[in-house]
């Protein structure tokens, strides 16, 4: 091997070398401030309605200070579980995308979010437990 080459294999070798021992860059951690619920938000209902509960603009409707968000829980867990009423049919918003049906969480973990977000978004609204989502999911037929 010509020394060009000898020299090219050492570099790429000290090149991998050093990769392997550079570690990955941790992910963002969980702190431990947050609450269930805002855990569940960041995973189900963030990317539409955004960390400040504005929304996206033409896109997705904001939440804070909503009437849904600041009503009744109940209501508002079903309008969650049902995709806002079915929301497709519902072109009333000026965003005009249907919110997908959240039936598939459970009770405990819509309780969690709702909580969350009326905690947040909705002036300090109060607490949203299971048993109001349980009452809520089985007026669905």
């Amino acid at each position: 091997m010509n020394a060009r080459l000898q020299l090219a294999a050492w570099i790429l070798m000290i090149a991998c070398a050093s990769a392997r021992e550079t570690p990955a860059p941790a992910a963002a951690p969980v702190t431990e401030t947050q609450s269930p619920g805002q855990r569940l938000y960041a995973r189900h209902c963030l990317s539409c309605h955004q960390s400040d509960g504005g929304g996206v603009p033409n896109m997705q409707p904001p939440i804070v200070d909503g009437t849904w968000v600041k009503g009744d829980p109940q209501a508002l867990a079903l309008f969650v579980l049902t995709g806002g009423f079915d929301s497709a049919d519902r072109k009333d918003s000026a965003a005009h995308n249907p919110m997908p049906p959240f039936a598939q969480l459970s009770d405990e973990d819509l309780a969690a979010i709702l909580t969350y977000i009326r905690a947040k978004f909705g002036g300090g609204g109060s607490a949203v437990n299971a048993g109001q989502v349980a009452a809520a999911r089985a007026t669905i037929k």
